[in-house]
């Protein structure tokens, strides 16, 4: 069952990245949350359908899947409910919640610091106690968390809320700072201020330069992108001297294995992408 869960979990990760195009805050986390709940939903089906066919495989199951899938259940809501809570407030009214907030967390780190410590160190000496639903169920299960299996192990849940926070303890700190200095907030969203650097060869960089001009994506002025244009562009944005650009054009046109190794390699990635998200 390992690779199913590995499956589900590379689906649910990519409609995230899709999501997260939107930039509108309040719509992105709505959809988000219902995405998770629908992720979790298809994981609760694939383990009613199959038995474990091991302890090992039980105790993967809750202690490194369920964590990832729930943790952003539980993250999604509370952030949702600041983001349209920022809607309809003042500052004084959400520094008091983010505040509030960040003490829960403390006090919630302060009453779980053993099995924090369980967690952060990668222990395995109690996997089996806390991790199988023979001895670790739930039983009880608060109002926020509605998707959540009835089998689901305390230790599960409490280990989800540890990466939940933490995360949410990152975005609360972001907050507050951005009420407290907001120019520098803003500061720090300006695209001129970050370090961009080319990630693949240069060659690779002038296969998509000239790839884009062809394709005529891109439009200065009313007419097609030259490749002059194009190719100090990107020597700007990507901090790349790209003055020898006829001598590696010249050797792409001349490879003898493969003539367009970057737009192979992106096309087979946007169709396994694709595959991946129409199963």
């Amino acid at each position: 069952m390992q690779e199913v869960f590995q499956q589900l979990q590379a689906k649910f990760e990519l409609s995230l990245e899709e999501t997260n195009l939107n930039p509108d805050p309040v719509e992105r986390y709505d959809r988000c949350v219902k995405l998770v709940g629908r992720a979790i939903e298809e994981l609760k089906g694939t383990v009613a359908s199959q038995s474990f066919q091991s302890k090992d495989e039980e105790i993967y199951y809750f202690k490194s899947v369920c964590p990832v899938f729930y943790s952003k259940h539980f993250y999604f809501i509370k952030v949702y409910d600041i983001e349209l809570l920022k809607c309809s407030t003042g500052k004084k009214s959400l520094r008091w919640k983010y505040d509030h907030d960040l003490r829960e967390i403390e006090l919630f780190f302060s009453q779980n610091r053993e099995l924090c410590k369980y967690f952060y160190g990668n222990l395995t000496y109690l996997d089996e106690q806390l991790f199988t639903r023979t001895d670790g169920r739930l039983g009880v299960i608060e109002d926020l968390s509605p998707v959540i299996d009835p089998n689901f192990t305390l230790a599960s849940y409490k280990f989800s809320w540890i990466i939940a926070n933490q995360k949410y303890r990152i975005y609360l700190e972001k907050e507050l700072n951005e009420l407290d200095h907001p120019q520098e907030s803003k500061i720090g969203q300006d695209p001129e201020k970050d370090v961009i650097t080319l990630g693949v060869s240069k060659s690779y960089l002038a296969e998509e330069i000239v790839a884009l001009q062809l394709a005529e994506l891109i439009y200065v002025n009313g007419r097609p992108a030259s490749l002059a244009w194009l190719t100090e562009r990107a020597e700007i944005l990507l901090h790349t001297d790209l003055k020898d650009f006829k001598s590696l054009d010249y050797a792409n046109r001349n490879r003898k294995k493969e003539l367009t190794p970057l737009l192979t390699s992106m096309i087979k990635k946007y169709m396994d992408r694709a595959s991946r998200l129409n199963k």
